[in-house]
């Protein structure tokens, strides 16, 4: 379906001429994580629930494809447009609209960032329950959409346990109200649920009532040097069976991403104190004094054995030195490019042996294939960067991805951990996904979506 003049004045008349933007002011943006994102003939920013319901129900009418667009932080493709198709930006609706501190709720827009809510929360010593590098950017109606996981959701889930109630536009225009705020609510089957993780293919978010945990503040950040998966989960493990201490992070870093990341941006001094297989980044807060907490976890004796050595953050600035080589995980792209990204989770007994088996079948597909690795040691989460430098064509990718997935299903894992399915993981999931479960799941896009207007192409 061609967008024409006539669409363009039909949707300025619904959200203001200045909040439609024509192709040529798309090219000025920043696309975000995918280069797609900004192609399509037109975006519109809509003000309110109901400017987005006006704007579904006239693509409705006129079989325009709709992509939603939240802070452009995904990675799999989520929010990549066709010149076809028209961009639902949310940005404006970022307003957060209620905090409730005694219940510890709070109401918000789909475009608000997750910092402007953890901020909102922290005043009242409350917390999101989430957390991710692209805090700043990533807006909570996007979260939801790709039920983002992060580094505290071994601790509080992913986005979609932290969702307590939810409204959505769907593809007929009409409004679904589903904003409970209680965490008790058996009303049959749980709609609101369907839409974390659905990418936009089966409506639009507009409003989410999150569940806010107690905010704690680190007292103690570590990084640990030591051989292994299993060495690291003998470390945390030993953490929380500490008195009266509480383990707030748990990251871990292979020596080649670890090194790799602090030469690039200039930190190469703090792994000075150990040539490590892997590196454990984990922040503890205690009821008691941090020193007592460290001489705790040093003393005890199956701990003693996993750390091979440690150093301790002294102040703010080392704490953020370790974290920035955690963190800045793209800089490995700025060394190596082409290199191919993957999201997967592994079950912790099973890290180890899928850490070398990947190596090996790996090598065995081309020996100059360099190998990056980190991710949230607490939930198995692994995030690989893959490459040599040199560009690669459907089949070697292909290839690659086998070696990477190769065993996951077979072992209770996950080819898509925590960055969603979008355009990128599509081939993925039609090979690695359960038959019945795609069958059902293309089943329920048919009942909320039959004309396949809400971002098609994503997922299935």
């Amino acid at each position: 379906m061609e967008i024409t003049s006539t669409h363009i004045k039909s949707l300025a008349a619904i959200v203001g001429e200045k909040h439609v933007h024509t192709p040529d002011m798309l090219t000025t943006r920043d696309p975000g994580f995918h280069p797609e994102n900004l192609v399509a003939g037109l975006a519109v920013y809509p003000a309110s629930t109901e400017e987005v319901a006006q704007v579904v129900t006239y693509c409705a009418r006129h079989g325009l494809p709709i992509v939603p667009q939240g802070g452009l932080t995904g990675l799999s493709g989520a929010a990549a447009s066709t010149s076809n198709s028209i961009i639902l930006g949310l940005r404006r609706m970022n307003a957060i609209t209620a905090l409730d501190p005694l219940v510890g709720t709070a109401t918000v827009n789909c475009g608000a960032t997750l910092q402007s809510v953890e901020e909102a929360a922290n005043q009242h010593g409350l917390s999101v329950g989430i957390d991710l590098g692209a805090r700043g950017t990533a807006t909570i109606g996007g979260m939801i959409s790709t039920n983002a996981g992060g580094m505290e959701a071994f601790r509080n889930g992913s986005m979609r346990n932290r969702v307590l109630g939810l409204e959505a536009v769907l593809a007929s225009g009409t409004i679904l109200n589903d904003l409970t705020e209680v965490p008790k609510c058996n009303e049959g089957y749980d709609i609101k649920h369907l839409f974390c993780g659905a990418e936009g293919t089966l409506g639009i978010i507009t409003r989410a009532v999150l569940k806010l945990t107690p905010a704690i503040l680190p007292t103690t950040t570590l990084l640990i040097a030591c051989e292994s998966a299993a060495a690291a989960l003998t470390i945390t493990r030993a953490c929380q069976k500490m008195p009266d201490v509480t383990l707030l992070q748990t990251e871990i870093m292979w020596r080649n991403y670890a090194v790799t990341v602090a030469e690039e941006i200039g930190l190469s001094s703090v792994l000075n104190f150990c040539d490590s297989p892997a590196y454990l980044l984990i922040e503890l807060t205690s009821h008691g004094t941090a020193e007592t907490a460290l001489q705790t976890l040093f003393d005890d004796p199956t701990a003693q054995n996993a750390i091979r050595d440690a150093i301790v953050a002294k102040n703010e600035r080392e704490r953020s030195e370790i974290w920035r080589i955690r963190e800045e995980s793209f800089i490995v792209d700025n060394t190596v490019p082409y290199c191919q990204w993957y999201d997967i989770s592994v079950p912790l007994n099973s890290i180890d042996e899928t850490i070398t088996s990947i190596e090996a079948r790996l090598n065995a597909i081309d020996t100059s294939l360099g190998i990056w690795v980190m991710g949230h040691l607490g939930d198995g989460n692994l995030h690989y960067t893959i490459g040599n430098g040199q560009p690669t064509d459907e089949a070697r990718r292909a290839a690659i991805s086998d070696a990477v997935y190769s065993g996951l299903k077979h072992i209770g894992g996950s080819f898509s951990a925590e960055h969603g399915i979008g355009i990128e993981k599509r081939a993925s999931l039609a090979k690695h996904g359960d038959p019945e479960k795609l069958r059902l799941m293309r089943e329920i896009k048919q009942v909320f979506d039959q004309a396949n207007i809400m971002n098609p192409g994503k997922i299935l």
